[in-house]
């Protein structure tokens, strides 16, 4: 039987096929001179955490800059992330953004559904509806995750455990080096919340040691394992090993291919039950998740 790819349901935008956004300070010429070597899917133009208040403005004219002439990025996406409307540069940065055009943003420390409708209404009335990512980073966000998620511009969440760290008055790691443990089920209601509302969801590195590249493997590989879609990091040798973990490899494509020809034509048979080729049983759920990292891999350019 020829093996083909075949269709899953859409999700609310393509953003659930980006596999990592890279951030470098946006006004480090040596950092920046990089970005068109790196391989990311996207990359933010921050003016929150790595911009420090005297040098706000100026952050904002570079990241407009790159709004209206994204050609420096190659054809990758660009992610506007402004300051929060609650600081003295946010309204200004939200306004600027809006009026060069921005099509995707995201959004820092935000509490509630309705303060993202306070942001959507803002660029509106500036004459922008751009994509966002929710940044989940504090404790309101979490509660009020399945409404966020549900908006209809929000096309991926971004968990922020380090600005979370701060508000729960919590380590970020435990002793043993792992991230605290309490952000465990936290990241698990990020990821069902996205998911229920077929949009993209974003971890972020974060390990003792940004150079232990065998360690941030293994922290990526387990977030894909716990429902992830994406990764965002600062380090470039970090870019390839995530577009590696959240790109599904050819080896399960051809296994998901295989399982999905198998269950169909048994099903068009009319046969009761389907068995893989070592007589192992494929069930409903064992058919659906193939077929969603089928149309993963054709997302990614991976099959």
């Amino acid at each position: 039987m020829p093996h083909h790819l075949h269709e899953v349901r859409p999700g609310k935008s393509a953003h659930r096929a980006v596999r990592t956004v890279f951030e470098a300070p946006i006004l480090d010429e040596r950092k920046w001179a990089k970005i068109p070597e790196i391989d990311a899917d996207v990359f933010f133009l921050d003016l929150e955490d790595s911009v420090p208040p005297a040098r706000k403005e100026e952050a904002r004219q570079v990241a407009l800059g790159h709004l209206r002439d994204p050609s420096y990025f190659q054809g990758r996406r660009t992610l506007a992330r402004p300051n929060h409307l609650t600081t003295p540069w946010g309204r200004d940065d939200v306004v600027a953004f809006a009026e060069a055009g921005v099509e995707l943003l995201a959004y820092p420390k935000l509490s509630s559904l309705e303060e993202l409708e306070e942001l959507v209404e803002l660029l509106a009335a500036h004459g922008a509806r751009p994509d966002v990512y929710a940044i989940v980073e504090t404790p309101g966000s979490l509660v009020d995750l399945a409404r966020i998620a549900a908006h209809p511009q929000v096309v991926s969440l971004m968990f922020g455990p380090g600005d979370l760290s701060v508000e729960m008055e919590l380590p970020l790691f435990d002793p043993d080096g792992e991230l605290n443990r309490v952000f465990a089920p936290l990241k698990a209601q990020a990821v069902t919340a996205a998911h229920a509302a077929l949009v993209g969801v974003t971890d972020i590195v974060y390990a003792p040691d940004y150079r232990d590249l065998d360690d941030v493997r293994r922290r990526a590989e387990e977030s894909r394992r716990r429902g992830f879609t994406a990764m965002a990091c600062f380090y470039p040798p970090h870019v390839p090993i995530l577009n590696e973990v959240f790109t599904p490899s050819p080896a399960e494509v051809d296994v998901a291919l295989e399982l999905v020809d198998t269950y169909e034509a048994v099903v068009a048979e009319g046969r009761p039950a389907a068995l893989t080729e070592d007589g192992k049983p494929i069930l409903v759920h064992d058919y659906e998740k193939a077929k969603a990292l089928i149309a993963r891999a054709r997302a990614t350019r991976s099959a």
